[in-house]
């Protein structure tokens, strides 16, 4: 099933990227770090390698490709002087729309070949492993808050 998942992963990307659009090169952990950074609208580089589940180190680097492009800024927080905080840019969240919106339609794009009872048993799956593993991520925080 995983392989499963891999490759359904791989055929979406190529989809999308038939499609020639125009986009920001970026690598996934880049577009995976922007999407985070974008949806929570703004933390600290060790709450994004947590999030990526990297070294504090390798956020560090990912998040400098960021703001070299432009996508990305680091800002003062405002609950430590010391620290930063790394903020969208408004080209980062317009790149960040672009890019969801592409994969959607590479996504809808590579469904509309099955069948509606398919398509049906599709989206239930989907349904029951993202309950999985949130109950997974729940038990593992109840853990962690216990220990």
């Amino acid at each position: 099933m995983a392989e499963g998942i891999i490759r359904l992963r791989a055929a979406i990307i190529r989809e999308r990227n038939r499609a020639g659009e125009e986009a920001i090169p970026l690598t996934s952990p880049q577009a995976l770090a922007l999407r985070a950074i974008v949806l929570r609208g703004s933390l600290r580089v060790g709450a994004l390698a947590e999030e990526l589940g990297v070294s504090v180190p390798t956020a560090s680097r990912t998040a400098d490709a960021l703001v070299e492009r432009g996508l990305v800024e680091r800002t003062a927080d405002p609950l430590d002087a010391r620290a930063k905080l790394l903020a969208p840019t408004p080209i980062g969240t317009r790149e960040h729309a672009a890019r969801r919106a592409r994969f959607t339609r590479a996504l809808e794009d590579v469904l509309a070949g099955l069948p509606p009872d398919e398509r049906t048993q599709l989206a239930a799956s989907l349904e029951t492993l993202e309950r999985v593993l949130a109950e997974q991520r729940d038990a593992a925080l109840i853990g962690q808050a216990t220990s």
